[in-house]
């Protein structure tokens, strides 16, 4: 979803500031670790009742419905002696965010959010959104932004309920290329949140070591190097699928590699182990060789279909699922008379809550079956044919249009195969 931005004269000088700090028409100079925020504990107010620096930008809901209530708070503050609220009602339906937008310099790599929130009856209503945190979204240097389908590329983790006023404090990775970062606090569903004390930094880049294979720049910390021969192996991994798939590859994979949970933790303000970023082909990770995402990262140019098909094309590949070999998962699916339609595989929301004990050795099985009866090539085409699509009708559509059946009588001789594969003798 595309933001029509509306910047005021204080946003514009805002955006002055940072010009200047980042130098004239000479030499680029850029402060790191140094709040780039313009009035961000809100003293500062307009005549329109909006902070100084920030501005209001329409998020969801139309003209003419019930609208969140926001404004200044002079009575409750976590910094200094104003806040900013949001408050809607069962009953609101047209939201805004209070948006603030940044400059940061090319060689940024992350940027680092805090802010302070304190919130009073945050509850999901039917009709609005799970939105009652800060979100950023990430714009090249044409303002064109990197995530056009998402309401947010970054936020900070969803608030409910009530409580006192505690600190978000996230660092987060941003695309390659990025030039404008905007910060927006927003609520989007009912009950009261008070916003204060936020800021945006850009810590100094990580001089990472790296080393080459031909799919892979690799990269490590000072001092903890990746483990001999886990480059190789890694390389060894894409090989070997790209030769199952049928399909050579010439994509580079950026790999970083953490020295332990703590490190990458910290760096990245995760609660795992490891972060990816599809668009920048960046795979974060404690471990030293990957054969999971990779397999992604190798089909994610040809498409994405839906979830259940990418995968099973994993565990297909792996010909393991569940730490058994895939045919005695699929076998105990399938005794245990626990097959799901094709329908609900595909679905994106029906998958995700299935039980993983189903829903993976089921996908795994389907298109181990695609395979057997078309190839890896056709398998792929099916990714293309299938790219973006998360339901049925349109699967089904695009399944006919790939190998010349309907999904119906497809699945059909899929049950019958397995039937007749695992019966209980």
């Amino acid at each position: 979803m595309s933001f029509k931005r509306i910047h005021g004269a204080a946003l514009i000088m805002a955006g002055m500031a940072i010009m200047s700090a980042f130098g004239g028409c000479g030499k680029k100079s850029f402060e790191y670790d140094k709040d780039l925020i313009t009035n961000g504990s809100f003293e500062d107010v307009g005549s329109d009742g909006i902070p100084a620096g920030w501005t209001l930008v329409p998020f969801r809901g139309e003209e003419g419905q019930s609208v969140v209530r926001y404004g200044i708070d002079e009575k409750t503050a976590q910094d200094g002696t104003k806040s900013f609220f949001f408050e809607a009602d069962p009953g609101t339906q047209r939201f805004f965010t209070l948006s603030q937008e940044v400059e940061i310099p090319e060689d940024a790599t992350h940027v680092h959010l805090k802010g302070w929130m304190q919130i009073q009856d945050a509850q999901l209503q039917v009709g609005q959104y799970a939105q009652c945190n800060f979100l950023l979204l990430f714009f090249n240097h044409d303002h064109q932004r990197f995530q056009e389908v998402r309401i947010a590329d970054k936020r900070t983790r969803l608030r409910s309920g009530s409580q006192l006023w505690s600190e978000e404090d996230n660092t987060f990775r941003v695309p390659n290329g990025t030039r404008y970062v905007e910060v927006q606090c927003i609520l989007g569903m009912n009950g009261r949140v008070w916003f204060d004390n936020v800021s945006l930094s850009v810590p100094k880049p990580i001089k990472w070591e790296t080393a080459t294979t031909p799919n892979f720049v690799f990269h490590w910390l000072p001092g903890h190097p990746m483990p001999a021969g886990s480059q190789e192996s890694q390389q060894g991994i894409f090989d070997a699928v790209t030769h199952k798939l049928d399909m050579p590859s010439d994509i580079v994979i950026n790999y970083y590699f953490y020295p332990d949970t703590t490190t990458i933790r910290r760096i990245l303000s995760l609660k795992g182990y490891q972060y990816v970023s599809w668009d920048d082909r960046e795979f974060h990770s404690i471990n030293p060789n990957d054969d999971h995402e990779v397999i992604h990262f190798i089909t994610d140019p040809v498409g994405r279909p839906p979830r259940a098909i990418a995968e099973g094309t994993v565990f297909w590949l792996h010909n393991r699922c569940l730490g058994m070999p895939l045919d005695d998962a699929v076998a105990a699916v399938v005794n245990a008379n626990a097959l799901p339609a094709v329908e609900h595989l595909v679905d994106y929301n029906s998958w995700a809550q299935m039980d993983p004990r189903i829903a993976l050795p089921a996908a795994g099985s389907f298109v181990w079956f695609i395979v057997d009866r078309f190839g890896p090539k056709k398998l792929m085409e099916l990714y293309s044919a299938a790219n973006g699509v998360n339901a049925y009708d349109p699967f089904a559509t695009a399944f006919e249009k790939t190998f010349g059946v309907s999904l119906a009588d497809f699945e059909a001789a899929w049950h019958q195969r397995l039937a007749s594969r695992y019966h209980k003798g």
